[in-house]
Formats: structure tokens, C-alpha cells, sequence
């Protein structure tokens, strides 16, 4: 047995609006406005009741029915009034009934209208849920890419030993160059520089000078040799 539906005013007003549309291909709908008027006629004139549950109207399909007639027999130009009058002889109608309904009824009646209403709450949280989620992580994504672009490149230890290889290498050359250089610069000082007197007779070179002399030369043109294996290396 299918399970019976329930609408609210305004979903109830939409369904109609949607059958009515796919059957005779009417574009307009109907308010719910327009809607609640046809039912509070239909009660106040003790020809049809609309159930409720704690206080509030609750649509059925045997509601839905009714509202189709309506529906369909307006755009024919029907009065409202012939309406009313025809609907007891197309449908078995829910009488007003001023004792209310009975307890046993009203009890089914809500309990099946709350767990319909319970069912359509908790799938509409399911989807909210997943909505949430799936947002959560779509940010989540976006601010680890953000992080990540903003990190240095991943450190290639080989790269980086063969750099420092190189290094140590190009500061070996460089360092022997300049002692080549300071030891030729040295060669070409003035005698009174180089030598140091080793007794009455005798010169010797002065070790202390040419020891001084290099390391200041070397002090010196340090800047002028990495300037010029840089540039080497951008010819190259």
C-alpha cells in the first residue's frame, strides 16, 4: 500500500500549480493565497474539511483532488459556487464535522503526518549535511593548494651535495688561482721587499713578508676573481 502524502500551503499550492501545468500545459500556477481561499470556502460552507495537526492545515490527496477540480473548472470559467456544488457528486468528501474528529482518527491521522514530515526534515538535513561537507572540503583543498604555492620547492638532497661539491671545488680553484697571483705578484717586488739580510754577507727572503703580502692580496682581489668566474661561467 503506497504511503499517503502531505503538503503544507504553499507546497501544496505548488504541486497543484505542477500537475495542472504538465495535464493542460498552463504556464500561470496558482497562489497559495488563492488556494487557502478555496478550502477556508469549502469549511466555512460545511462542504469539505481540511485536516490539521497542532492547529495547522495539512494537505492530503484526496485535498489534492479537489484542488485539481478547482483548478481545471476556473480556467473552464466555472463559478466557484458550481464548483462547490458539483464536488460532493465527483468525490467522497470529508464532511465538517463541528465535534472534531476522534481521538483514535486524530491520533492516526498525525502520526502519520509527523513521520512524514520526520522523513522529509531528515532527508532534507541529509542533504544539508552533505552540502556542509562537501564545502568543508572544497575549502580545505583550496587552502592547502594556497599553502603549498606558498612554500619553497621540495629540498633534493642530491642536487644539494652535488652543490656543495661544486662549491667546495670552485673555492679550491679560486684559492689557488689568487695563491698563483699573490705568489707571481710577489716574484715581481722590488729586492728591499722580498729579501731580509741573514747575516754580514748574506740575503735570504723574508718568509713573514711574503706570507703577509699574499694573504693580502689574496684579502684584496677575493672580490675581483668570484666577480670574474661568475661572469666565465655566464659566457660559457
Amino acid at each position: 500500500m503506497p504511503e499517503e502524502k502531505f503538503w503544507k500551503i504553499t507546497e501544496f499550492a505548488q504541486k497543484i500549480s505542477k500537475d495542472m501545468q504538465d495535464k493542460l500545459n498552463d504556464s500561470k500556477g496558482v497562489h497559495y493565497n488563492t488556494v487557502d481561499k478555496w478550502f477556508k470556502n469549502l469549511e466555512s460552507k460545511g462542504i469539505h474539511y481540511v485536516n490539521r495537526v497542532a492547529g495547522e492545515k495539512v494537505y492530503d490527496e484526496l485535498d489534492l483532488k479537489i484542488g485539481h477540480i478547482i483548478f481545471e473548472r476556473r480556467r473552464a470559467n466555472w463559478s466557484l459556487d458550481a464548483i462547490f456544488e458539483a464536488l460532493p457528486n465527483i468525490l467522497e468528501l470529508r464532511p465538517v464535522n463541528h465535534e472534531g474528529p476522534s481521538d483514535e482518527s486524530q491520533v492516526v491521522n498525525e502520526t502519520q503526518m509527523f513521520a512524514k514530515l520526520k522523513e522529509d526534515l531528515g532527508s532534507e538535513f541529509v542533504k544539508l549535511r552533505q552540502s556542509i561537507l562537501q564545502e568543508a572540503e572544497r575549502m580545505v583543498e583550496e587552502k592547502t593548494q594556497v599553502i603549498k604555492n606558498q612554500l619553497p620547492p621540495p629540498e633534493n638532497k642530491e642536487q644539494k651535495r652535488q652543490a656543495k661539491r661544486d662549491d667546495f671545488v670552485t673555492n679550491m680553484r679560486l684559492s689557488m688561482q689568487l695563491d698563483k697571483e699573490a705568489a707571481e705578484a710577489w716574484s715581481k717586488q722590488p729586492e728591499s721587499v722580498r729579501m731580509k739580510k741573514a747575516g754580514w754577507f748574506r740575503k735570504e727572503e723574508d718568509l713573514l713578508a711574503r706570507e703577509q703580502f699574499i694573504r693580502e692580496y689574496k684579502i684584496t682581489n677575493m672580490s675581483r676573481i668570484v666577480r670574474e668566474a661568475y661572469d666565465d661561467d655566464n659566457n660559457n
